[in-house]
């Protein structure tokens, strides 16, 4: 499998790197309809569960799938960073 780089703004997941970098080995991104079935209970170790339960599910544009790696971090973020993030959500917005 090809290395994939990925990129995250959620500083405080517990595989949030700097640079806005997610260090997963493992990523599961559905459907929020699926998501919302397993609120907290489902991350990507559960990707075989998921595919095997609901198969392949379709979402009509991107609003409509979630990240389901997501894990709070336990410790500290890097001091700033919820500014520093803040400033690229609204630059980010501004741009489209």
């Amino acid at each position: 499998m090809p290395q994939l780089e990925v990129y995250c703004t959620v500083c405080n997941c517990h595989y949030w790197a700097e640079g806005e970098h997610c260090t997963a080995e493992k990523i599961l991104i559905t459907t929020d309809r699926i998501g919302q079935l397993y609120p907290e209970s489902l991350d990507a170790a559960d990707t075989a569960t998921v595919a095997r339960q609901h198969g392949a599910s379709e979402a009509d544009a991107c609003m409509e799938t979630c990240c389901k790696t997501f894990r709070v971090r336990t410790n500290r973020r890097p001091a700033g960073t919820p500014q520093k993030m803040e400033g690229k959500a609204r630059e980010l917005a501004a741009r489209h």
